[in-house]
């Protein structure tokens, strides 16, 4: 008993999960468990602290060790006397004062980078699904629709053969209703085909099989109301992660240009040696300490300075634009966007139910001959038309304010 209480208890959990209607928000967090791009960017912030190690480490000392022989004449005997002589020595270098603390700086802008990175990514691919599954929910409703219409123009010519009285007028009465058929199939055929691709798009995007059967939550896209430009500006100049990135790489810049100057310097090396020489009645000792540092006479790196503030002025040149372009593209894409919403603005909430139940009364009444073949057909027409213009100026609209979204690195207000 207890087996098949287990038992019917999973086929009860797999029933529900597969009757489940996913919202946005689950479909963006699957995606961010399961893209495996995210794993690229998470070696990138390992590499990147791994350097934060590499830069704070010290050189490893070195020994260095001579030995050779000697061979001196006597100034009052003349005789020849013959040894060794030797020298070792233990020297450890040091970076200029400073220095060590410049990379290790560098090293945590490489860290910030790289998590910022991640960042982008993760929110770029929320942006991607949310825009997906909003196309995919619209495009579903059009199928739906299409649908509803067809089959009802289906059922009504066959309704029609069986009543077929030979007459001219009922001839061409479903003649005009098959060639309406015929226009349904292939705006049904359409509205399919890009729903399929909105939901393989979609799937593939969340790390599910392709051809996944996808049921999304009936809840339709809201469209808060268009914001202020400036506010929309002040929102992307702190939150666009394109700017984030290159600030942080303008911040990296200048420790570069203190770095490179400090190396002017080069490394100190000082540490301790022994050396001697033992003739065949002498022996000599000495000891001491050995300093050196390179003098910058010559060289004193001005090249590598001047290239590195070059690409500080590049990095700020580069800051400039980017706020240039972000301001045309938000101008552009709040315009839209304000155009979609005002010609959403004319629909009343209950147009759309209007419509549809209209094209339900159009085939009851036709059924009963209270209205002729043309005022059918071209209620089911418009219908259609006037359903596929309030879709696609939602989808148009959901586009715009996903675009708006993705420019400023943030929802939009009143959204979510």
């Amino acid at each position: 008993m207890k087996t098949l209480s287990l038992f019917s208890i999973l086929i009860f959990a797999a029933l529900v999960a597969r009757t489940h209607a996913a919202t946005a928000e689950e479909l963006v967090s699957s995606a961010i468990k399961t893209n495996p791009e995210i794993r690229v960017y998470e070696a990138e912030i390992a590499a990147a602290r791994a350097g934060k190690i590499t830069a704070g480490q010290i050189a490893n000392p070195e020994f260095s060790s001579e030995l050779a022989g000697k061979t001196a004449k006597s100034p009052s005997t003349g005789a020849r006397e013959s040894g060794m002589v030797y020298r070792a020595e233990i020297s450890q270098t040091f970076d200029f004062p400073g220095r060590i603390a410049l990379r290790k700086a560098i090293a945590e802008r490489d860290i910030a980078l790289a998590e910022l990175g991640l960042l982008q990514f993760k929110s770029l691919l929320g942006n991607e699904v949310r825009t997906r599954a909003g196309d995919y929910s619209l495009l579903q409703r059009k199928v739906e629709a299409t649908r509803e219409v067809r089959q009802r123009l289906e059922e009504l010519i066959e309704v029609l053969v069986q009543r077929d009285t030979g007459s001219v007028s009922a001839k061409l009465e479903r003649r005009i209703l098959e060639a309406t058929l015929l226009t349904s199939d292939r705006a049904l055929t359409d509205a399919s085909k890009a729903a399929i691709e909105a939901r393989v798009t979609l799937n593939l995007l969340c790390g599910a099989p392709a051809d996944r059967e996808l049921k999304l939550d009936s809840a339709a896209p809201v469209f808060p109301a268009t914001p202020e430009l400036a506010a929309l500006k002040a929102q992307a100049a702190k939150n666009n992660f394109q700017l984030q990135q290159q600030r942080l790489q303008l911040a990296r810049q200048g420790l570069k240009i203190d770095l490179t100057k400090s190396e002017r310097w080069g490394n100190i090396s000082f540490g301790p040696y022994f050396a001697g020489e033992k003739l065949t009645d002498e022996i000599e000792k000495e000891g001491g300490i050995v300093f050196s540092i390179p003098l910058p006479l010559w060289n004193k790196n001005k090249g590598n300075i001047a290239a590195e503030e070059a690409r500080q002025m590049q990095a700020e040149a580069m800051i400039a634009a980017t706020l240039r372009d972000l301001e045309r593209d938000l101008t552009i894409e709040r315009s839209k966007y304000a155009a979609e919403l005002e010609a959403l603005s004319h629909w009343r909430p209950e147009t759309e139910k209007e419509f549809q139940q209209a094209a339900a009364e159009a085939d009851h009444h036709y059924r009963l001959g209270a209205v002729p073949a043309t005022t059918y057909v071209e209620m089911q027409r418009g219908y259609l038309d006037a359903l596929d213009t309030l879709i696609e100026t939602r989808r148009q609209a959901w586009s715009h304010r996903m675009q708006i979204e993705r420019l400023t690195g943030a929802a939009m207000e009143g959204a979510r």
